[in-house]
């Protein structure tokens, strides 16, 4: 949500606790840092930017936040603790496990595609915001692994599959998201079919994958 969305707290007697008032500020310093990271990218985004777009000051910045890298941490947490309702939403009704997963990547790529800012934030900045952002990043991607691995079940020999099989799967589809999102593709939605097929291919064998991401675009 944009800075600007959030609205500065009003002037003197405003009724809010403490609590409410820090939580305020706090999200409007996430949504600063997001804004801010869109315009100028992570690297060359200063704190005056982040206090900037989100209206408060360094002091309220550095009771919420040590650092830059702590901020967008926090900024990350949001979207990804977002996509786990939106990915768990889409597949409740969903009956089995390849429609799970098509849901799962359509409901991710509408997501991506309403939200290009925080798509950046998410696939491409933060490979240059420090190693505890790129490490969040790996574990966040990495937490899709247990749902895709249930794929297995699906044909007899899936057991047998490579173990590495889940992280290949992941990193190709990470890597075409980041190329799209890196060339500015506006339309990601519109990846569907291919994604999909990724997901479901060493699960379901070519011919049944091609035919379901077909179905689904």
């Amino acid at each position: 949500m944009p800075a600007e969305e959030l609205g500065p707290l009003p002037a003197g007697r405003h009724g809010y606790s403490r609590e409410q008032v820090a939580h305020h500020q706090r999200e409007r310093l996430i949504s600063g840092l997001a804004e801010a990271v869109a315009e100028k990218g992570y690297a060359d985004v200063t704190l005056s930017d982040i206090v900037g777009h989100a209206k408060v000051s360094r002091r309220v910045f550095y009771a919420n936040f040590e650092s830059r890298e702590q901020c967008f941490l926090a900024a990350f947490e949001v979207v990804v603790a977002h996509l786990r309702e939106l990915v768990a939403a889409a597949v409740a009704p969903a009956a089995g496990w390849p429609q799970q997963a098509i849901s799962a990547t359509r409901a991710v790529l509408a997501f991506l595609a309403a939200e290009p800012d925080l798509a950046r934030l998410c696939l491409l900045e933060s490979r240059a915001a420090g190693p505890a952002v790129a490490a969040r990043f790996n574990a966040a991607v990495g937490e899709l692994a247990p749902p895709l691995r249930r794929g297995r079940a699906e044909r007899p020999e899936g057991e047998r599959l490579p173990a590495s099989t889940e992280d290949s799967t992941l990193g190709a589809l990470v890597s075409l998201l980041h190329r799209k999102v890196a060339g500015e593709a506006l339309d990601l939605e519109a990846l569907l079919p291919e994604c999909a097929e990724l997901v479901l291919l060493p699960y379901l064998g070519p011919a049944e994958a091609t035919r379901l991401a077909r179905a689904a675009a």
